[in-house]
């Protein structure tokens, strides 16, 4: 570095600034050009490598320290104490000018970074109170309410699954977003770019604004460490609530984890004519149970109403051999009396009111009963 190229402000800058604020990048070039011995010395005699700044900045490094990059110890033992414009100076007595003009650009914008630290320092910006809010902005959807004074999004259920089972998400997305109308949300799709601590965000995100954690559950998602953390700690929050919170899906042979084999899981590679998984699954993600118990109800009206029409017609089997038997009772209780003791006798057999009227008796004492409804 030439002091007659070197502009006016620089030199002044490097007669008042100390070699401690070079940065790392500028350091590790000054040990990678210093720390190795050179044989030929320079004019004066002294040696070209970290033993010549050494000689010149008065310093000894102690016997018994690591050897391996002998520069840096000089840096902290010289740094506080040495400014720039006197280090380039070591450098030009050791005859290192290589040094001095490989280092140039790299010792210009640390001043230049540091005058700027400096400065903001002096005028520091008016600080901003931190939102709680912000912080819980986690998703896209939470950008538009928030910026629409509008509370925070919640969800139906929150998808868990592999990269590996994108098909299988895919599907159940479009099964139960398109036909179904439910609110699920992603990491993939949903999560707010530049979110801090992702996975930190997303168990945030499920403990609070999610109703349920659907499980894609495959060999390739019982690999990922990651997905069998967040399952754990939202199984072992539902476990301390007290409420569920979990639904394993399977599409896909698979060896199913410890964790999970407590729960009811549903079956979506296997045909069984008396389980619907997609309903199953619809049924207890809804957040609107009487839209959601519509479904259950309606599997069994067919049902219900053959049980009601037997029923029905059962109870009216019934009743009419109940009143043939009580009519027939009635007949032999007149048989002693006379046939003008009753000119009408009217009975009630359970809600059906019969009315019994009297015939001439014939010889054997047998009489016919007409019944007619009141």
């Amino acid at each position: 570095m030439d002091p007659t190229t070197v502009p006016d402000e620089h030199l002044q800058d490097f007669a008042n600034t100390t070699i401690s604020i070079l940065r790392l990048p500028t350091r590790e070039r000054l040990s990678c050009m210093l720390n190795a011995k050179k044989v030929i010395p320079s004019p004066e005699n002294i040696p070209r490598d970290w033993r010549g700044l050494c000689t010149l900045l008065n310093y000894t490094i102690p016997s018994g320290c690591d050897p391996t990059d002998p520069i840096d110890k000089i840096f902290k033992f010289c740094e506080a104490k040495t400014t720039i414009a006197h280090f380039i100076q070591c450098l030009q007595r050791i005859d290192r000018y290589d040094v001095v003009e490989e280092t140039e650009e790299l010792i210009i914008s640390d001043v230049k970074y540091f005058k700027e630290q400096c400065s903001s320092l002096a005028n520091p910006a008016p600080a901003v109170a931190p939102n709680d809010f912000d912080i819980n902005i986690i998703t896209l959807d939470d950008i538009n309410a928030s910026n629409n004074g509008l509370p925070l999004s919640r969800y139906d259920a929150f998808l868990l699954y592999d990269k590996a089972d994108i098909q299988s998400a895919t599907a159940v997305v479009e099964k139960l977003e398109t036909d179904y109308k439910l609110k699920l949300c992603l990491k993939d799709r949903d999560l707010r770019p530049g979110v801090m601590f992702e996975y930190q965000s997303i168990i945030k995100l499920i403990s609070d604004r999610c109703n349920w954690l659907i499980i894609i559950v495959s060999n390739d998602f019982s690999k990922s460490p990651w997905n069998r953390f967040i399952m754990n700690y939202i199984q072992s929050l539902a476990i301390e609530q007290r409420i569920p919170k979990i639904i394993p899906c399977v599409f896909g042979e698979c060896t199913l984890p410890q964790e999970l084999k407590c729960y009811v899981h549903l079956f979506f590679n296997k045909d069984n004519p008396f389980c619907d998984p997609w309903k199953k699954l619809r049924i207890t993600v809804s957040p609107n149970k009487s839209l959601a118990l519509t479904d259950s109800v309606e599997a069994n009206n067919s049902y219900q109403k053959l049980k009601i029409e037997e029923y029905t017609d059962t109870s009216t089997t019934i009743i009419e051999k109940n009143e043939v038997v009580k009519v027939s009772s009635e007949e032999n209780d007149l048989m002693p009396k006379t046939k003008n003791v009753f000119d009408r006798l009217v009975k009630t057999v359970g809600n059906i009111s019969i009315k019994v009227v009297p015939q001439k008796w014939s010889k054997k004492n047998k009489k016919k009963v007409k019944c007619t409804s009141l």
